[in-house]
């Protein structure tokens, strides 16, 4: 039988995660500016303006509560990004045409007000500890996955974000700094691990 840990990512990593499309943002406000000051206001430019200040001024309070407790709390960010979104699928729409690229960005926007609102959860897929009784099965990156058998194992510890793992080839090391809390996969493995060697037989 198998145990699913789910891995929650550091703070660090998701104010990495954030400033990615905070720096869109950014821009699309400085767009907007720029266009006001070469052209005057016009549509598009107060569409750019209000837009990318929105996004910028939830993504810096989204920034300022990470690490704090979320579960039950309106996602701003997601919610703010799902009605730009959103203006964006009804300018693009074209009601003579058919199939087009606002019903896509409708769909995303949709996708994002409901992350939003906590209907759909913000899943990390790619961080979780897999155990089983053959071994098991660490992912702490859409690329890195690493997999052990217990029969090959013979040590567990960890030093700060690194995990080291004693095997009889010799030591393989795992990186945890993307993982908030890196001592749970720790005590994790090494109580399994325990576990089995307390079924082994006495030599």
């Amino acid at each position: 039988m198998e145990r699913v840990i789910k891995l929650e990512i550091s703070a660090r990593r998701k104010r990495a995660l954030l400033l990615n499309d905070l720096i869109p943002a950014a821009v699309l406000l400085f767009t907007g500016l720029i266009s006001v000051r070469d052209s005057g206001m016009t549509v598009l430019a107060a569409t750019n303006i209000v837009s990318g200040g929105l996004l910028v001024t939830f993504g810096i309070r989204e920034w300022r509560s990470l690490g704090r407790h979320s579960e039950g709390r309106i996602q701003w960010y997601d919610l703010v990004s799902g009605i730009v979104v959103a203006l964006d699928a009804a300018t693009m729409y074209k009601p003579w045409k058919g199939f087009q690229p606002a019903d896509l960005y409708a769909v995303l926007a949709a996708v994002l007000i409901l992350r939003g609102f906590g209907v759909i959860k913000s899943s990390q897929p790619f961080h979780r500890l897999t155990i089983s009784e053959s071994g098991f099965k660490l992912r702490v990156g859409l690329f890195s996955r690493r997999f052990f058998t217990w029969e090959d194992v013979e040590g567990i510890s960890r030093t700060g974000h690194q995990l080291r793992i004693a095997t009889k080839s010799g030591v393989s090391e795992v990186s945890l700094r993307r993982i908030s809390h890196p001592e749970e996969v720790e005590e994790s493995l090494v109580a399994y691990h325990e576990t089995l060697r307390s079924r082994l037989p006495p030599a």
